[in-house]
């Protein structure tokens, strides 16, 4: 019988989806003081790549933020099955994405469409997210091409409002 009761616990361990996944649930706040990252040329660049807010909703097959980004809302879902995610960012630009986990991160590699020096251009980004050891979430951004695309990093805190 205990036999039977570790293998049961077992299998649910393993079946379990968000095994060693976090859960970016909640309402989450960028803290400027803790956003410091060094871009081109060794400058810093102080960004909210999720806005000034975001409320994050997750569950097995998606995640769902609601950014708050200059007073306006933007809503951006993203399946995490494997499958592909169409999203609309502000001044109208499509973005296809495709969230995966690397073991505790989601990493969310994005395509839209630019204009560069009057030439379109295809843009691609990769956004790492993670809670780090201390809560807050961090959000990394790296693409191409380099001139539209600077490397980032934001710090966002939970909010308990």
């Amino acid at each position: 019988m205990h036999l039977l009761a570790v293998a049961l616990t077992c299998a649910l361990i393993v079946a379990s989806p968000l095994q060693g996944r976090p859960d970016f649930s909640g309402t989450w706040v960028f803290n400027q003081e803790k956003t410091m990252q060094p871009g081109a040329e060794g400058k810093v660049v102080l960004t909210a790549l999720l806005g000034e807010r975001v409320i994050v909703q997750q569950s097995d097959t998606a995640i769902t933020l609601r950014i708050t980004f200059q007073g306006d809302l933007v809503v951006a879902v993203y399946d995490l099955t494997g499958a592909e995610s169409k999203n609309v960012s502000p001044g109208n630009i499509t973005v296809m994405s495709r969230a995966s986990w690397k073991d505790d991160r989601l990493v969310v590699d994005s395509t839209s469409q630019s204009t560069l020096d009057g030439t379109p251009v295809t843009v691609k980004t990769t956004r790492l997210m993670w809670i780090d050891k201390g809560g807050d979430l961090i959000v990394e951004r790296t693409g191409t091409p380099a001139n539209l695309v600077t490397p980032s990093r934001s710090v966002y805190t939970r909010s308990t409002k």
